[in-house]
C-alpha cells in the first residue's frame, strides 16, 4: 500500500511539473514577428523618410564626364580611402548649427529637413556651374545605432540605408535570442537634445506603419527578455502528447 502511495505521489509530482511547464515554456508563437492569419494581409506602406538634421556627417561624391579643377570631392576620398574609414570626420561634411553644409567652391547649402535624394538634387543644380553633367551621390557616414539585450550579437553598428527600420537593426545583431520579447522592444532616441523612450510591438502588423519603427541616427535598441524564461520548447505537439500520456497513466493508477 505504501508502494502504491509512493507511485501515485511520483506521478502527482510529474503532473505538477508538466502543468508548470505549460505556463512557463516559450513556444513557437513567441518567436513569430507580425503575427497574421493564413490569409494575405495588407498594410499601408510606411512613407516616413529620414530627414537630415544638424550633426549628420555627409560624404559628398560628384562624378563628371570630364576632369575639372573643382573635382576635389573624388580625388580626396580616393587618395585617402583608408584614412576616411578610420576617421570619417576628416573627409565628411558636417551639417552645422543652422542646418547648412559648407562645401568647397559650392558654398553654404541648406541641408537640414531634406532627404538625401532631395539634397542630391539641390547640390546637382549648384554643381552644374562647376562640373559638366555632374552626378551627385551622398551618404550619411555617422549613422550609428546600438543594439542591446536579448540579441545574439549585441553591439554598435553603422547603418548604410537611412530608411532602415528596427528589423534591419535586429538583423545586424543576429536576430533576437529565443528569450527576446518581441512585443515590447525599447528604443531610446535623442530628440532635440532630449532622450525619448518608447516601445514597438513587433508582433503587431500596424507597427510596420509606425514612424517610430524607422531608425534614427544614434538610436539605442534594447530587447528585454521574456517573463517566461523557464525553457524554450519549440515542439509543442510532442509536449502535449507527453502530457496526455502522463495524465492517462496517472488516472489508470488512481483507478486501481
Amino acid at each position: 500500500m505504501n508502494k502504491c502511495f509512493f507511485v501515485k505521489s511520483k506521478f502527482s509530482i510529474l503532473l505538477l511539473v508538466l502543468l508548470f511547464s505549460f505556463s512557463s515554456c516559450v513556444t513557437n508563437k513567441d518567436f513569430e514577428y507580425f503575427r497574421t492569419s493564413m490569409d494575405v494581409s495588407k498594410v499601408k506602406l510606411n512613407t516616413n523618410k529620414y530627414l537630415l538634421q544638424v550633426g549628420d556627417l555627409i560624404s559628398v561624391q560628384i562624378s563628371t564626364v570630364t576632369n575639372q579643377q573643382h573635382d576635389f570631392f573624388n580625388k580626396e576620398q580616393a587618395s585617402n580611402s583608408n584614412l576616411m574609414v578610420q576617421n570619417p570626420y576628416l573627409y565628411g561634411y558636417l551639417i552645422k548649427e543652422g542646418g547648412f553644409l559648407d562645401l568647397p567652391s559650392l558654398g553654404k547649402i541648406k541641408a537640414e529637413g531634406f532627404t538625401l535624394r532631395e539634397l542630391e538634387n539641390i547640390i546637382k543644380q549648384i554643381a552644374v556651374s562647376y562640373f559638366e553633367q555632374p552626378i551627385v551621390k551622398l551618404n550619411i557616414i555617422n549613422f550609428e545605432i546600438s543594439v542591446l539585450g536579448a540579441v545574439n550579437n549585441p553591439g554598435n553598428y553603422t547603418v548604410v540605408n537611412p530608411e532602415a527600420n528596427v528589423l534591419y537593426a535586429l538583423s545586424l545583431a543576429g536576430d533576437m535570442t529565443d528569450y527576446g520579447d518581441r512585443k515590447k522592444v525599447k528604443i531610446i532616441r535623442n530628440d532635440e537634445e532630449v532622450n525619448r523612450v518608447f516601445y514597438v510591438d513587433l508582433t503587431n502588423l500596424k507597427t510596420l506603419n509606425n514612424p517610430n519603427f524607422m531608425l534614427q541616427p544614434h538610436d539605442i535598441i534594447y530587447v528585454a527578455p521574456l517573463n517566461k524564461r523557464f525553457y524554450a520548447f519549440t515542439n509543442l505537439p510532442n509536449l502535449i502528447s507527453m502530457s496526455i500520456s502522463a495524465i492517462t497513466l496517472y488516472l489508470l493508477i488512481n483507478k486501481n
